[in-house]
């Protein structure tokens, strides 16, 4: 996959927090604040899925005796 180059501005103590992480971890600056966005991203996207499941949650659960019978049953 090819990648682009964007700045991103930090004030010099989080610079500096931000590359002893990234040292402590073995990887990049780069990675680091790659992974932590996306990382972000994914769970605002678990996050409002889980919102409009609970909005159409109809009420009706089930205890673990009864989903082993319905996913046995296959």
């Amino acid at each position: 996959m090819s990648k682009v180059s964007t700045a991103i501005r930090f004030a010099p103590e989080e610079k500096s927090w931000i590359q002893k992480y990234a040292d402590f971890q073995g990887k990049s600056f780069s990675d680091v604040v790659r992974d932590a966005v996306l990382e972000k991203i994914e769970d605002e996207a678990d996050l409002r899925a889980y919102d409009v499941a609970l909005a159409s949650n109809d009420g009706t659960s089930y205890s673990m005796d009864e989903i082993d019978k319905i996913f046995d049953g296959r």
